[in-house]
């Protein structure tokens, strides 16, 4: 009897079966013919993600696995944190589908639910790893990556009523008088899109991850924004009013802001340069983290031309300054630079600093084209 080749088929039933993972088992050594590892070494490396395939090259794959020699025998060791490193800049942005919380809100007493919420699909890191190492083993250049369900923090009622807001944080504020009806319309639209919203300790926020797409299906209408060097009418106009309250909201009650961009030229909106947040999808966008220790809760409102973000949470004994915005320079053709800066106070002592100087230019580079949007 030959047993040859149902041992093949035994261990090609072994590579596509599905793995029980744990993270621990993905630095063990594991035994690879001296050959197959020139080859991985000489070639780029496919991963499919379902309609999507990324190539890294060999010079990347490298980094993934070292080797050593024992004995007469070739031994291979993955090396996870380079692989998830390339999984989270190149891949996981662009096939992962994060869950929607489900938002709840207190009317007269009675918990509401306002927005529904939805479970994702993220790439499995270790599984990915899993994959990469059996493929590598076998000689392919290419590996199926697996993912998993993402479950928001919160999804149920029970999920919401676990949690207490019990102080005030801050406020952000913003006034949108003089808008045209397009740009009313899109605030009021947007700013929807927050009211409920839930913060867990150490999260990041993320603008535009909550916007979601600013298209005419979501009920957005035309109207100016600034991009490629023009004043031009688009779908979402007006986000960044949005946007501008979200972070005057973040600066105020203490969030560690994490990515941040200032508008190309001062916008009347928004009053004293140097206090706004400029979005657009998928870039720039504006992100915080919550470090405060305790769940936050944002609730958003809109009282005649006024809109406001509050932050409720538990305080913590800290304290927050707030320095600006000032104009530090100007020019007659309306370039400036103004600077705004955040310090994080506990027990009178400064445990956070962030500073932000916003450069912007004259309004009259950007002239206003009102060119027909295609949505």
């Amino acid at each position: 009897m030959h047993l040859k080749p149902y041992i093949s088929i035994f261990l090609a039933l072994i590579l596509l079966a599905p793995v029980s993972v744990h993270a621990a088992n993905l630095t063990g050594w594991v035994t690879i013919e001296s050959s197959r590892v020139t080859t991985a070494k000489s070639r780029p490396f496919t991963l499919v993600a379902g309609q999507k395939k990324f190539t890294a090259s060999s010079t990347e794959v490298t980094k993934w696995f070292k080797t050593q020699v024992a004995g007469s025998a070739t031994q291979l060791q993955l090396r996870p944190g380079a692989i998830y490193n390339y999984l989270n800049v190149y891949v996981s942005p662009k096939v992962n589908k994060l869950g929607q919380q489900s938002r709840f809100k207190y009317v007269d007493g009675n918990l509401h639910l306002i927005r529904p919420g939805s479970k994702g699909t993220i790439v499995d890191g270790d599984k990915t790893s899993f994959a990469i190492r059996s493929a590598l083993l076998s000689g392919r250049s290419s590996a199926i990556v697996p993912f998993k369900e993402q479950r928001p923090s919160i999804f149920s009622a029970s999920d919401f009523t676990k949690l207490s807001f019990p102080d005030l944080l801050a406020r952000g504020e913003t006034n949108f008088a003089g808008s045209p009806a397009n740009r009313v319309h899109n605030i009021i639209v947007g700013t929807q899109r927050f009211d409920g919203l839930v913060i867990m300790p150490n999260e990041e926020f993320s603008f535009n991850n909550y916007l979601g797409d600013v298209t005419a299906a979501n009920g957005y209408l035309p109207e100016l924004v600034i991009k490629d060097n023009v004043t031009t009418p688009e779908y979402g106009g007006g986000i960044c009013q949005i946007s501008t309250t979200a972070f005057r909201g973040a600066m105020e009650s203490g969030m560690k802001i994490t990515s941040r961009r200032n508008h190309s030229y001062p916008v009347a909106y928004y009053g004293q340069p140097g206090y706004d947040a400029t979005v657009y999808q998928p870039a720039p966008d504006f992100r915080f983290v919550n470090d405060t220790g305790h769940p936050v809760y944002i609730t958003t409102k809109i009282s005649g031309t006024k809109v406001t973000f509050e932050f409720l949470g538990k305080k913590s004994g800290r304290t927050i300054r707030i320095n600006g915005p000032f104009i530090t320079s100007k020019k007659p053709d309306g370039t400036l630079t103004a600077a705004i800066a955040q310090y994080v106070m506990l027990n009178g002592k400064t445990i956070r600093e962030q500073n932000f100087v916003s450069n912007y230019q004259s309004a009259d580079k950007f002239p206003e084209v009102k060119a027909a949007n295609k949505g």
